[in-house]
């Protein structure tokens, strides 16, 4: 298999289950993306920088999906008590309630996409992928 079969393939995993997610998310008012900062912002990771790094988007795209969550009552943001100059965000009821009904309809949708794979081949698929991000990190500095 040629390096570049590898990341076509890749790029047809992501595409179908992003679709398929958004499919679900959609039910909600969310997509992938909206999901997972709501995602983070659950277990801590609620400052714009931490999403940001978390997620490598762009600021510009951050600041949408940000944007989007608060007008649809998703977030609220508050300023750190600390540092005034970072904006915290924390989920609202609505986000409790659209998590409560979306997440394990998603976690079902991960066990079954993988319940076949062999748990040793998806850390080496893993162990891959994070390697190949490791290099794309050292190529932009």
């Amino acid at each position: 298999m040629l390096k570049q079969d590898y990341v076509n393939e890749t790029f047809k995993l992501i595409a179908i289950l992003e679709n398929s997610w958004d499919f679900i998310f959609s039910k909600v008012w969310l997509t992938v993306k909206t999901y997972s900062i709501l995602h983070l912002i659950s277990v801590w990771v609620n400052t714009s920088k931490d999403l940001l790094n978390w997620t490598y988007w762009s600021k510009p795209n951050m600041a949408k999906k940000l944007k989007f969550l608060e007008e649809n009552w998703f977030v609220d943001r508050k300023i750190d008590e600390f540092d005034k100059r970072v904006f915290r965000f924390f989920h609202t009821k609505k986000a409790k309630n659209a998590l409560q009904i979306v997440s394990p309809i998603y976690e079902n949708s991960i066990n079954i996409i993988f319940d076949w794979i062999d748990f040793k081949d998806l850390e080496i698929s893993f162990s891959v992928v994070r390697k190949a991000l490791d290099n794309l990190w050292k190529c932009t500095k």
